[in-house]
């Protein structure tokens, strides 16, 4: 099957950003397939056809400027081309973002199409604002209205739609709604237990947080919660690892807040660092104020660590209880009182680690990658018992 893999951006080590970290995983795992031909049709700062190890990368000069190529008609056409050249047997838009999603639409009558919708750009777009000096959120609201068009327009008339999670599935379902499936994102998981020590000197952290330091992410929520638990807890060791805007502002808050001997910015961590942080902590904190892939709850999940995760961060693989623990999204008392609670208990902690462990297993990236190979068969079957029209227009049923 030959595969035209879409993405905004493809390579980029050094991102926190679960669509990121989700493409390169399931690119790693369809890669070399016998019965898969695979092409990534990416942006980036130079046009480019290079091949990888078992896949092909065709790199669209996006021209440097800003958010000005995303809106430009002629990256777009250029994308149109690029996946017609390959001729696939399957167009896979792992964005509901324009132009990756634009393009798979305009080509969905001509070739199976099924779109990845990791997110719901029009509710993250409030705090992405927040974290923009005034220039930039002046501008925004030009863009972002013509992203929020494109994405409403792609989520209604997509003819095939995966999310991650069964309550985003309701979130986006609509009359038009084509056949909707639910994967999970994934986990590698025994390149994870197996990955080496590089930890930096030091103890280990109790509690971790690891990810863009943006307000969508909620580390000022953790933050916030802390204050209470240092005061129960005088010795505990919080790790925050990560960049972004909102840094600056949290390092004030921390000092604000007296947590200068308890809370350590690491910066940008590496996979390595980051897995000895989840190795040695006692429980890794998502507070996400909205996020609908966040990949430090598979990872800790990985490595036996419970998770506390905010009701908004769309968390199924948490078990309130079991798994880890819920709080709601930006209550930093509730936030706190949970870190209490698993900081005080050795044995809930031991137990929902075991849990959390055979839960993580559940979602191996091989597991994930045979998953998306079923439903690739499936679609490309629909759409041709339809005649090459898309799904959603010849009435198929939606699918769980």
């Amino acid at each position: 099957m030959k595969i035209a893999l879409i993405c905004q951006q493809f390579g980029d080590r050094t991102s926190y950003q679960g669509s990121d970290i989700y493409a390169a995983e399931l690119v790693s795992h369809l890669a070399g397939r016998s019965d898969v031909d695979l092409h990534v049709v990416t942006m980036g700062s130079a046009n480019a056809v290079r091949q990888e190890d078992g896949f092909t990368c065709h790199t669209l000069r996006n021209n440097g400027l800003l958010s000005l190529p995303y809106v430009h008609p002629l990256v777009l056409a250029r994308m149109v081309r690029t996946i017609r050249a390959i001729r696939p047997d399957i167009v896979h838009v792992l964005s509901t973002r324009y132009p990756c999603s634009a393009a798979g639409m305009l080509l969905r009558n001509d070739y199976p199409l099924l779109v990845t919708a990791f997110g719901i750009f029009e509710r993250e777009i409030v705090y992405y604002r927040e974290d923009m000096r005034p220039l930039e959120k002046a501008l925004s609201h030009v863009f972002h209205a013509f992203f929020i068009r494109n994405e409403r327009w792609v989520l209604s008339r997509a003819p095939e739609l995966v999310v991650s999670a069964p309550s985003i599935g309701e979130l986006l379902r609509t009359p038009a709604t084509g056949p909707l499936h639910v994967v999970a994102g994934g986990i590698d998981v025994g390149k994870l237990r197996s990955s080496g020590s590089s930890l930096r000197p030091g103890p280990a952290p109790d509690i971790v947080f690891v990810n863009a330091l943006t307000r969508l992410k909620g580390a000022d929520v953790l933050l916030d919660a802390l204050p209470r638990v240092v005061k129960a807890f005088p010795e505990v060791r919080v790790c925050i690892g990560g960049r972004g805007p909102q840094e600056p502002e949290l390092r004030r808050l921390a000092r604000n807040l007296g947590l200068e001997e308890n809370v350590v910015f690491s910066g940008f961590v590496t996979d390595e660092e980051k897995h000895d942080y989840y190795r040695g902590c006692k429980a890794v904190v998502v507070p996400s104020r909205w996020d609908c892939q966040p990949s430090p709850i598979f990872e800790a999940a990985a490595f036996g660590k419970p998770v506390i995760a905010s009701d908004m961060s769309h968390p199924d693989i948490v078990e309130d209880g079991v798994t880890g623990l819920i709080f709601r999204s930006e209550d930093a008392v509730g936030l706190g009182e949970k870190i209490l609670m698993l900081l005080g208990d050795d044995a809930a902690r031991e137990r929902m680690g075991r849990a959390a462990t055979l839960r993580a297993d559940e979602y191996d990236w091989k597991s994930v990658a045979e998953k998306y190979l079923a439903i690739y068969g499936d679609v490309v079957r629909r759409h041709r018992r339809h005649g090459g029209r898309a799904a959603a227009a010849a009435g198929a049923s939606p699918e769980r």
